[in-house]
């Protein structure tokens, strides 16, 4: 299936729209938000700069980022639009309402700002819009399905300075 034609079907299926008012731009992260995390990550010991994810366990749920798919050397550019998929183990549901994202070494909660202009179904997450300063940025995901078991999942972003 083309990447169109998928993010169309996800989209469908996570019950959005193309006339969706969530669609206009919104700070995901603020410019005193990055400033803080720039300056609490550079005075860091370097072992607390960089943190290992738990290792998927038998029955947990898994995090996939469908978009951006960058690699540390490029750049996105702001707006940014971020998808990302779920995928709870056989006979486990997703729960949308454990959702959470986090952002940087100071684990600030984006969570509330980012469910007022996108929608966290079972199937996954698509915002559109999210405004991110220029630089390096981490944010970690989580979510849960209904028997407890948790995923997490880090998304690092490279954004470009604005054009």
């Amino acid at each position: 299936m083309n990447t169109a034609l998928r993010t169309t079907v996800l989209c469908l299926a996570l019950g959005f729209s193309a006339l969706d008012s969530r669609a206009e731009d919104f700070d995901l992260i603020t410019a005193a938000e990055a400033q803080a995390e720039a300056k609490a990550a550079a005075s860091a010991p370097p072992e607390t700069r960089t943190r290992s994810l738990p290792v998927p366990k038998p029955g947990q749920p898994a995090i996939k980022v469908v978009t951006p798919n960058n690699t540390p050397s490029n750049a996105v550019n702001a707006p940014v639009r971020i998808e990302v998929s779920f995928k709870a183990a056989s006979g486990n549901r997703i729960v949308p309402s454990t959702f959470r994202v986090l952002y940087g070494l100071m684990k600030i909660d984006l969570t509330d700002r980012l469910k007022k202009h996108a929608t966290v179904t079972e199937s996954g997450v698509v915002i559109n819009q999210a405004k991110v300063p220029a630089g390096q940025h981490r944010l970690i995901l989580q979510v849960a399905d209904d028997q407890g078991n948790t995923a997490e999942q880090e998304l690092r972003l490279r954004v470009g300075a604005a054009s």
